[in-house]
């Protein structure tokens, strides 16, 4: 069950708001350079330069998962057998090849706390610890770290893979599977950082991420970008990377009139190993609909955790939906009636030339994946339907808090004539609020959902009525929400109002 996974397994870390739960393995890691408790520094690539592969372990004093693998000395038996030589507590008989460093991921603790203490911990982490402990919260950003203990393998290459609590023989086996440099030049492709979704067809800029993976300096190269068997783009690289330097090259934009498959190649002189010299990218351009749409959202087994927002382009919450209803299964709201299912959801658009993205939230911050799926190949995540075809789908695992898809439907105006609830019949106050926020709804519908939502379109807070003849006021305290700009969102008829509201 998935709450046994946070309890044996991993801790939530709730300060995560990007849409991807981890690094996505064989992505470049991010350099940084750390000072741990002892005051001695790392650098992440003097370390790869020097031929070791780093496993990176974020925990936090207080998590007991964290705890349990600590107590297990998989890192540490990693660390004695394999570690720099001559480093405190590493064998003579090292492999001279790996290096270990623990992070404390919560910004908040103590000297205290690592010492075992504190008020925040599960026990001495210092103790018998021979690896470095480094007390620096700063990358939990750029290593996207959704949970404790996240623990990652970067090979002397710069790539990551999450190698997560394994032993310490299963980690020197992964290890063993790092990219080898080949001998002489070879230029390489590690990353597309381009756009992946237009909101129509037009120029898109390309930037690809490329590597010297062979003995020798990288002095230049030739990076080709096609469509097919059509050569779109040529740029000529020149610079000097040593093994395993990146460099990000702008190869200036390509045209595309619809969904495109982009196939960059780089290709350097004497090039001694070509299986790395390609990439593949899709580029999706928002398809064109009415204002009037139908999202499907694909639930797992924990459906009361799933909301989900469409945003403009200007950033506003133009519809919303979920968290669903909670089932009894476990403590955690397992199971239920929404639960592995299609939760089917009528949605009007703005009737105005627009383009969309739709962002997928889960509460409890690992994603769409206990249970089985309803979607397209029995997964999980949602589906936009227009006209009885299905334009957009996306599928969804384990993405973390929060999943933004962008440019997923675009609208041409064409049914502009198509209202929306009418304001007129809707009133938020105070505005700005202090203590509580009124909704008064005239003459609307026979039923109604009022929600108060974050900026992210997360769900704080909904009631419903069912009779809404004549004239009728819900009342939300807002005592507990934190100062800030909210969207009081009113569903009704079948059509949706968004309205800013501001509370002080």
């Amino acid at each position: 069950m998935k709450k046994i996974l946070l309890s044996a397994l991993v801790c939530s870390a709730l300060f995560v708001s990007n849409s991807h739960a981890q690094l996505a393995d064989g992505s470049v890691a991010p350099d940084f350079t750390v000072t741990d408790i002892n005051g001695t520094q790392h650098n992440l690539y003097s370390y790869l330069d020097q031929g070791y592969s780093v496993v990176m372990d974020v925990s936090a004093t207080w998590c007991g998962p964290c705890w349990s693998y600590h107590q297990s000395g998989a890192l540490e038996d990693l660390y004695i057998n394999h570690g720099p030589a001559g480093f405190p507590g590493v064998s003579e008989n090292t492999t001279d090849d790996v290096m270990v460093l623990w992070f404390e991921g919560d910004g908040s603790t103590t000297q205290a706390d690592l010492e075992g203490t504190g008020g925040n911990t599960q026990g001495n982490w210092l103790a018998g610890t021979a690896f470095p402990i480094i007390d620096d919260a700063s990358q939990n950003g750029p290593y996207a770290i959704a949970f404790f203990p996240t623990i990652y393998t970067i090979c002397p290459n710069r790539s990551v893979t999450e190698s997560g609590q394994a032993s310490a023989s299963q980690h020197y086996a992964g290890i063993g599977n790092c990219p080898q440099q080949a001998e002489g030049t070879d230029a390489s492709i590690v990353g597309y950082n381009g756009d992946e979704a237009l909101c129509g067809a037009g120029d898109v800029p390309v930037t690809v991420d490329i590597q010297n993976s062979g003995t020798d300096d990288l002095t230049s190269a030739e990076i080709m970008v096609y469509d097919g068997a059509t050569l779109l783009s040529t740029t000529n690289w020149t610079g000097n990377l040593v093994t395993w330097a990146s460099e990000t090259v702008d190869c200036g934009t390509v045209s595309v009139s619809g969904a495109t498959t982009l196939e960059i190649v780089v290709n350097a002189s004497n090039d001694s190993e070509v299986s790395n010299n390609t990439v593949e990218k899709v580029v999706n351009v928002a398809p064109l609909s009415g204002s009037n749409i139908t999202v499907n959202v694909f639930t797992d087994n924990y459906a009361v955790e799933t909301s989900w927002a469409i945003k403009s382009s200007t950033g506003q919450t133009v519809a919303s939906g979920g968290p669903y209803t909670a089932g009894t299964d476990d403590q955690w709201g397992g199971g239920g009636p929404d639960a592995n299912t299609t939760m089917t959801h009528e949605v009007l658009l703005p009737g105005d030339v627009d383009c969309y993205s739709f962002e997928l939230y889960d509460s409890y911050g690992d994603g769409m994946q206990y249970g089985t799926g309803t979607g397209p190949d029995g997964g999980f995540g949602f589906e936009i339907v227009s006209g009885g075809t299905t334009i957009t789908s996306v599928a969804a695992e384990n993405f973390g808090e929060q999943l933004i898809t962008g440019a997923v439907v675009r609208t041409d105006g064409s049914d502009a004539s198509v209202s929306t609830l009418d304001m007129a019949n809707i009133n938020v106050f105070p505005n700005p609020a202090t203590d509580v926020v009124n909704i008064s709804m005239k003459n609307v519908s026979s039923e109604a959902s009022v929600s108060i939502m974050d900026l992210q379109g997360r769900i704080l807070a909904t009631q419903s009525a069912s009779s809404m003849s004549g004239t009728q006021v819900i009342t939300f305290a807002t005592e507990g929400f934190a100062k800030g700009t909210y969207v009081v969102s009113v569903r009704a008829n079948g059509l949706t109002s968004n309205t800013n509201v501001v509370i002080k």
